[in-house]
């Protein structure tokens, strides 16, 4: 082999190195944990890796949709500041086709749920099923529709009492 052909080798083993490097970076970069460190609208930051001690900022992510459910069924759970969220990049670069997706319980952000229970929580209150029950937990409950019922009978604004008499007497059931 002569020096010219060696040096062909080692150019096509470059390249090959150089290949191999680009696919490690982009399979480390395709999914990436972090905590949401800014919010704007529907779009979030995260923080990727900690403060560098030379520029004392973290790495963050680019602005990017938090992923929800569209469609004829749609959702909308906000996320709030420290919340744990994956990074998903297909083609390996941070950019506009990331997405983050919620990522599982953590120390700082527990399961709401007991053992066999469903529950939906957000900001101090719970909506919780287990066992045939469902139960809300909040400060408030607000109702707002044009009817009501509670097991045929209505219990909304337009029921009335019969029965009514002044006094420590109780009015008979609403209908």
């Amino acid at each position: 082999m002569d020096r010219r052909d060696m040096l062909a080798v080692a150019r096509e083993f470059r390249t090959v190195y150089k290949s191999i490097d680009d696919l490690q970076r982009r399979q480390v970069a395709s999914h990436m944990t972090g905590k949401v460190a800014q919010i704007d609208g529907d779009r979030v930051r995260l923080e990727l890796l900690p403060e560098d001690p030379r520029t004392g900022k973290p790495f963050l992510s680019p602005w990017v949709q938090v992923q929800e459910a569209a469609g004829s069924t749609g959702s909308h759970f906000p996320v709030a500041v420290g919340d744990p969220l994956r990074l998903f990049s297909p083609n390996g670069e941070l950019g506009p086709q990331s997405i983050a997706i919620r990522d599982g319980y953590t120390e700082d952000a527990k399961n709401p749920a007991t053992s066999g229970e469903l529950a939906l929580a957000h900001d101090g209150c719970a909506i919780r099923f287990k066992g045939g029950v469902a139960t809300i937990q909040a400060e408030a409950i607000r109702f707002e529709s044009a009817e009501l019922t509670h097991d045929g009978t209505n219990v909304g604004k337009t029921h009335a009492h019969g029965g009514v008499v002044s006094g420590a007497d109780d009015t008979s059931e609403p209908h």
